[in-house]
This record gives C-alpha cells, sequence and structure tokens, in this order.
C-alpha cells in the first residue's frame, strides 16, 4: 500500500507539475538534504606560509599557527602546526580565514563547502603593507556598473604607488551583470592588492535565496581580516531586492564569536552597506540577540549606500562614521564622485582623504596668464596654480619665470594650501624691465613622474583694466557656498570630506582679499550661507546651526536641530526679516534670528535622500524639498504643510526654484516647470531632452528661461512660447557631481547670471564662461583649473568666484 500510495504520489507530481518546476523541486530538496549533511561534517584544513605562491600547501611549507577559521557560525584558531578541525552547523556553506596582521592571501579567504575532496587549505605570504603600527586602505562604493572605465585605473594604481594594503567595496556592485563584471575585472589579481565585498541591497538578486549569486561570485556575506594594529569586519545588508537566507541573529552569533576570538584592545573596524545607527550606541538587534559593539572598541563604520561624502566623529565614543559617493559618478545629493583612502592605527581612524577620479596629471596656472589674469602685489608677483592627479600625490611644485630671450631671471617653490592648490612668490625687482615673460610651472608627483608647463603673461602699466584684482586660498575646498557680500565684507565657507579640521566659515576683505576672521564649525558647511541682523547664518552637514557676528565672528548663538538619522544635511537655508528658515525633514525649522528659538518645526513630512537645493521663499509661503521624495510648498509663518508634489520628475531635488512676478521657475528630472507656490499647480512647463538635476537655479530675463544640465553645459528657452533658443556646451566636467553622471558629462552646477549685458556662469571643466545672451555665443573663457560648483556673485562691477580648490577670486572687467 505505502509503495502504490507513493507511485501514485509521484504520478500526481509529474501530472500537476512542468519538468521545469519539477526539475526546480529536486534542487531544492537536495539543497536541505545537503544541509543535514553539514550538520554533523567534520571541516579540517590548514593555514600555510605558501612561499612558492602556487596556492597548495607543499611538503615543507609552514604551517601558521593562531589564525582564526570559521565555518559561519563557529570560530576557532589553528594549533600549531596551522591545523584546524570546525564542526559545522546546518547553514554551513564556506570555510574561511581571518587574514592575520602581515599577510595576504594567495588565493580566496574562503573555499566553497563541498568544493574540495580533500582539505580546506589556505596559503598566505607576507605582506609589508598590512603589518606595522598602522595601515591604509581604500574604499570604493555603490559603483553600480557593468563597464570598466578610467576609475578602476584610478584605483589600482592608488593603490599600488601609495603603499595601500587593501580595498573594501562597501556594496552595491549592482544586479547579475554589475556582480559578474566586478567578479570577472575587479579583482585582487587584477588590482595587485586584496579587495574585499559587502553585498549591499541591490546585490540580492534573484535566485534559490537573495545572496546566491553573491556566494557564488565572492563568497560569504560576513567575515573578517587583521591587518596593521586593527581587526576588520564585513557584514551584509539586512534586506534588500530579494529575500536573503541569513538572518540578523546569525550575523550577531558568528561576530560574537569571532569577536571573542580577537584581542580586546585591538580596534575595530566594520563595513556594511548602510549605516547601522545615527546615534552612538552601535547596539546590532535580530529578533533573539544582540550585540553591543561599543563594548567591543568599535572605531569606525564604514558604508555607503547614500551615495554621499559625509565623514562624521561622535564627540561621545569616538566612533567615525564614513560614507563615501560612489568613483564612477557623482552623488545622488551632487557629491563629487570619489574613493576615499582610510589610514587606521592603534587608536582608530587616523586620517581620511577623498581621492577625486579621472584626473591624470592636471596642472593649470591661472595666475600669473596672459594680459589681464596678472596679479603683483607689495611688490610680488603672485602665483596660483590648481593640481591634481587621482593616482598619485603631489610631492612639490615650482615656477620658474624666463624673459623673451630665454633667460632664467626668478625662480620660487610653492606652497600647498589645499589637495588642490599651489601658491607662491616672486619680487617683481627680480623680474627685470621685460613686461612680456614665460612662466614654467614645474610638478614632481609622488610617483616620480614630473610635468611641466609653459604660458606666456604680460605686466601691464594699467591696472584698471585687469581682470584679476585678487585671489585668496581659504584652506578648504569649497562646494556650494557662493560668496557672501555683507557689511563691507565677504564671506566665503569650506568642507572637508575627510577629517573635519578644514571646514568652516571665512571673512575676508573685498578689496584685497585679506582674511579677516575664521570661524572652525563642527562639520562642513555644503550649501549657501545666510545674513541677516548683522548676523551670519549657516547649518553645517551634522545639522549644527551657527549664527555668527558678521563683524567679528564671534558666536552668538549655536544649536543643534535635532538631526537624528541620515542623509547629512546639504541644503541652504533662507533668511528674511528676523527669521531664518533651515534643516530638512523633522528638523526643517524657523528660527528666530537674534536668539536661535524654534517658531515651528515641520511635523508632516520624513524621508528621501540628500537634497542640494536652497529654500526659495515665494511670497507667503516657502519651498523645500526632499531628494528622489518631494518638492514642498509650507505657511512660512506656520510651516503648515500647503502642498506636495512627486509627480512628473519633481521627486528629483537638486536645484533651486526661482520667484518672478508670482511665480515659481524650479526644475524636475528633464522638465522645467512654472508653479503657483500658493497650490503647487503647473501653469507651464518645458519638457526637455536635458537632465537638469544640477545644484544651478534657473535665470529667468525679460526674454529667457536659462538652466543649467548636468551633461550638456547650459540651455536657453524663450520665456513667451517655451521653446528653445540656443544652447551651449562646455567641456566635459574634471570632477563628476550630477547625480549618476560621469565620464563625457559638461555639467555645470553653477547658476547663469547677468553681467554688464552679458551672462556668466562657472562650469565643472574649470572654466568661467562669457557669452551672449541672445545667441549663447562664447564670449570669452578664464581657465581656474578646479571645477566651479558655487555659484557667482557679482557686487558692483566686481565678480567674485569661489572654486572647488579653496580659491576665491575678484575679478573686474570681464
Amino acid at each position: 500500500m505505502i509503495a502504490r500510495s507513493g507511485s501514485r504520489f509521484n504520478r500526481l507530481l509529474l501530472f500537476k507539475f512542468t519538468h521545469k518546476q519539477a526539475m526546480r523541486l529536486l534542487m531544492i530538496l537536495f539543497f536541505f538534504l545537503s544541509l543535514v549533511g553539514t550538520a554533523n561534517a567534520q571541516f579540517k584544513g590548514k593555514v600555510f606560509l605558501d612561499k612558492n605562491k602556487n596556492k597548495l600547501a607543499d611538503t615543507g611549507e609552514q604551517g601558521m599557527p593562531n589564525v582564526a577559521v570559521s565555518d559561519g557560525q563557529n570560530v576557532l584558531r589553528t594549533d600549531k602546526e596551522g591545523s584546524f578541525s570546525l564542526p559545522g552547523h546546518s547553514k554551513n556553506r564556506f570555510i574561511f580565514i581571518t587574514v592575520p596582521s602581515g599577510y595576504k592571501l594567495t588565493d580566496k579567504h574562503y573555499i566553497k563547502v563541498g568544493a574540495t575532496d580533500k582539505a580546506y587549505n589556505f596559503g598566505i605570504v607576507e605582506d609589508p603593507t598590512s603589518a606595522g603600527a598602522s595601515v591604509k586602505m581604500l574604499q570604493i562604493t555603490d559603483t553600480e556598473t557593468d563597464k570598466y572605465n578610467d576609475w578602476i585605473v584610478n584605483v589600482k594604481d592608488y593603490a599600488k604607488k601609495q603603499g595601500i594594503s587593501f580595498i573594501v567595496h562597501t556594496g552595491d556592485i549592482c544586479y547579475e551583470k554589475g556582480l559578474n563584471f566586478h567578479a570577472n575585472q575587479i579583482t585582487s589579481e587584477a588590482l595587485g592588492k586584496q579587495i574585499f565585498y559587502c553585498i549591499g541591497n541591490h546585490d540580492l538578486v534573484k535566485g534559490a535565496y537573495g545572496e546566491e549569486l553573491f556566494e557564488n561570485l565572492f563568497g560569504p556575506v560576513y567575515y573578517s581580516f587583521d591587518a596593521g594594529p586593527a581587526h576588520f569586519i564585513v557584514t551584509p545588508m539586512r534586506s534588500g531586492d530579494f529575500q536573503p537566507s541569513y538572518t540578523v541573529d546569525e550575523v550577531i552569533g558568528w561576530m560574537k564569536n569571532d569577536l571573542a576570538a580577537v584581542d580586546k584592545n585591538k580596534p575595530v573596524i566594520i563595513f556594511n552597506h548602510d549605516l547601522l545607527t545615527y546615534n552612538d550606541q552601535f547596539i546590532l538587534k535580530g529578533k533573539k540577540d544582540s550585540i553591543n559593539l561599543n563594548d567591543n572598541n568599535l572605531k569606525a563604520w564604514v558604508y555607503g549606500h547614500w551615495h554621499n561624502n559625509f565623514v562624521r566623529k561622535s564627540e561621545n565614543t569616538g566612533i567615525h562614521y564614513i560614507s563615501s559617493a560612489p568613483p564612477d559618478k557623482g552623488g545622488i545629493d551632487n557629491s563629487a564622485g570619489q574613493f576615499l583612502s582610510i589610514e587606521i592605527d592603534e587608536n582608530g581612524v587616523k586620517e581620511v582623504k577623498p581621492h577625486y577620479t579621472y584626473l591624470h596629471k592636471h596642472l593649470v596656472v591661472s595666475t600669473p596668464s596672459g594680459l589681464d589674469m596678472v596679479k603683483v602685489k607689495n611688490g610680488a608677483l603672485i602665483i596660483n596654480a590648481n593640481v591634481y592627479d587621482s593616482e598619485t600625490t603631489v610631492k612639490n611644485v615650482k615656477s620658474i619665470i624666463y624673459d623673451t630671450k630665454g633667460n632664467k631671471v626668478a625662480e620660487t617653490a610653492l606652497t600647498a594650501n589645499t589637495d588642490w592648490n599651489w601658491e607662491g612668490k616672486i619680487a617683481t625687482a627680480k623680474l627685470g624691465k621685460e613686461k612680456q615673460l614665460t612662466i614654467q610651472t614645474e610638478v614632481v608627483f609622488a610617483d616620480g613622474e614630473q610635468h611641466i608647463q609653459k604660458q606666456t603673461f604680460t605686466i601691464g602699466t594699467n591696472t584698471e583694466k585687469a581682470s584679476l584684482k585678487w585671489v585668496s586660498n581659504i584652506k578648504g575646498n569649497i562646494w556650494k557656498t557662493a560668496p557672501l557680500f555683507a557689511e563691507g565684507r565677504l564671506f566665503a565657507a569650506t568642507i572637508d570630506d575627510g577629517n573635519n579640521i578644514n571646514c568652516g566659515i571665512t571673512a575676508l576683505d573685498p578689496q584685497s582679499g585679506k582674511v579677516l576672521w575664521h570661524y572652525k564649525t563642527r562639520n562642513s558647511i555644503k550649501h549657501e550661507m545666510a545674513y541677516d541682523s548683522g548676523l551670519i547664518l549657516c547649518t553645517d552637514m551634522e545639522g549644527f546651526t551657527y549664527a555668527l557676528k558678521a563683524s567679528s565672528g564671534e558666536l552668538v548663538w549655536k544649536k543643534d536641530l535635532g538631526m537624528k538619522s541620515l542623509p547629512g544635511y546639504i541644503s541652504a537655508g533662507v533668511a528674511e526679516n528676523g527669521i531664518y528658515y533651515t534643516g530638512a525633514e523633522g528638523y526643517f525649522q524657523a528660527l528666530e534670528v537674534k536668539s536661535g528659538k524654534t517658531i515651528w518645526v515641520n511635523k508632516e513630512w520624513r524621508g528621501g535622500e540628500g537634497t542640494p537645493e536652497k529654500m526659495t521663499i515665494a511670497g507667503e509661503v516657502i519651498i523645500t524639498g526632499s531628494n528622489w521624495q518631494s518638492l514642498f510648498g509650507h505657511d512660512k509663518k506656520t510651516g503648515k504643510l500647503l502642498w506636495k508634489r512627486s509627480d512628473e520628475g519633481l521627486r528629483f531635488r537638486s536645484s533651486t526654484g526661482k520667484y518672478v512676478n508670482g511665480k515659481l521657475y524650479i526644475t524636475g528630472l528633464n522638465s522645467i516647470f512654472v508653479i503657483d507656490p500658493q497650490t503647487g499647480k503647473t501653469l507651464q512647463k518645458i519638457d526637455a531632452d536635458y537632465e537638469f538635476k544640477v545644484m544651478a537655479t534657473p535665470l529667468v530675463t525679460d526674454r529667457h528661461i536659462i538652466m543649467s544640465t548636468a551633461k550638456h553645459g547650459v540651455v536657453a528657452y524663450d520665456v513667451n512660447t517655451l521653446k528653445e533658443v540656443w544652447d551651449t556646451t562646455t567641456g566635459n566636467a574634471l570632477v563628476y557631481s550630477a547625480p549618476y553622471a560621469g565620464p563625457e558629462s559638461a555639467t555645470v552646477e553653477c547658476s547663469v547670471i547677468r553681467y554688464k549685458n552679458k551672462l556668466l556662469f562657472g562650469a565643472s571643466d574649470g572654466f568661467i564662461y562669457v557669452i551672449e545672451e541672445n545667441s549663447g555665443k562664447v564670449l570669452r573663457k578664464i581657465n581656474l583649473g578646479a571645477p566651479i560648483f558655487a555659484d557667482l556673485s557679482v557686487v558692483e562691477n566686481t565678480v567674485y568666484v569661489a572654486d572647488f580648490a579653496g580659491n576665491v577670486f575678484a575679478l573686474t572687467n570681464i
């Protein structure tokens, strides 16, 4: 009866299921049977010094004692012969090791269960870059590509030239194509350095379980390794596009065992695709288990996911929170594309440095140049040069002056101001009587390569016609903070996406560029400042607002807006009649300027990505937005939400609105909208073939609507017919910033402004453009040699320009 019943059941299966479905059922059955088999298995092997690097444990090759080995649940250390025997468990898929400090693998850090019928042997060799009191690593993240490009060469060559020990990709390799591409092209063998991968939400793809393809290509989703003085742990994303088979409790159980085998004095660095928590308590919780990572000497959590550049350090715990934008393209919040180098010592994070991709031996001497970009100050010729290379650092820079006969008349070494900028001076008494001279600038890079550039310039006698009034570097990179003029002073602000040291607000003399005062902020000031009632107002990336006396830089008040989660604050507030509007999401609020007292706070919406949009006051409405979420209109007196729009590309919030004659001009992804700010309804709309995901504001004149684009320079439309009139394409960006924009993108993040019946703007190719309004014809270009993200400011006849290298230029007669 049993046999007959079984036969009937088999016939029923064949009748009800297709061949494909039946095979699928059999595969699942065999999979679970294999798990039962591994539950009682013994996994034996050896960690050995692979002197000949053939990946085989040859006779005479020394076993490595005290190396941690794991089956994904249990962790033990090898004996004095380098041997181990692990018990296995019901979900055992891999045997993997914790690579010890001072060594690197000759093969992978894991072996798949069942992939060998012999011992599970791991070969390692000595690696000086992994030894010592500190260790250097690179972080890349969210590459989301299946295409080879120069950023890969940049990462490879930087790692080779700068003594990097290993590279970590913190996830979103991205879908099947991206996963397979990285597994074939971005490997330890191809890079010449160990690379370790984290699994991101878009790496959990269709399969028997979400991480199946990742495991087939990269091995286990959680594991650890040692380097220098530290212990590094790779952890998986909790969830993603497809359900993973692992649970948080399983990860916690393994982490407890892993950390139990680690010296308690070792700093612990954790990698994950996302940030576990924004607060100070790093407690990973599952359904049944938890682990307090603060009790395990956690020093840094390194992550991606948000596509932004945001580093902060907790004042209470000293833990670093480190995030980077992708290296191959601009960030979601228009962060500059980059990879990070991170140095770790016994105390944790020693230094973090951003490295911008796609630049090779870049050198532009902005001054002296030509007839008008020449400045003599206090009897000395000013030299200003922007120098950058994605694969190495600059060792030294010098400039030599030659006369028309080729005779050397003077020479000086330049001094570094920022990661981009170098400056120097030469006494004019050494230059002789000739007016036309040649400057030769020579750069020696840390990799030993040299680069030389020559250009002519003229020292004129009529300084009134000169374009360059002065240039001053404020010792930090400048992102979107346009120079602000108030109370006879010029104000600029800086970012520091590495160590939060060179971020702050600087006051300059607008006539000479002399620094009058500087105030160090807690984190980067990414966007524009405001002025009201004698105070300079701004909010840093951690959500701290500052009110400083414009006259002296004295702090009047400082307020924590209550930012409790990501993303970091990169928007710009606005001030009007004693009220400063600032913040985002649940901490978007109106503050009393004189005291910092909160008048109202938004309680009607949350969520979204970082939004590089400056707020707009449109009559009685305050306009703000949240990227990948919505555009919002609030009553500026009460904070009440009047309307929101997420349709037609308006959820992509990069650009700032312009309020003109009762109408709001603002962009969506591929459209320019004219909106009634009271109701949020569309009055007019331009659908375009351009991407408007830039930080610029539309320029609205009596004839045109002019807007910057992510990939095609600047475009103009007839203000009445809404038809395209002209477009002006710039050069390719030096640094890519527009979301998902990479090579061959002529990006303009800067707004177009009117100046003496002409149009001006700065571009990401490092040039200032002067164009005709009617035709878009380029009348003049001035090469500054660094991206210009910040809007230009005009005070009377002087144009103030801030570049990414930290220079502020005062230009006249453009």
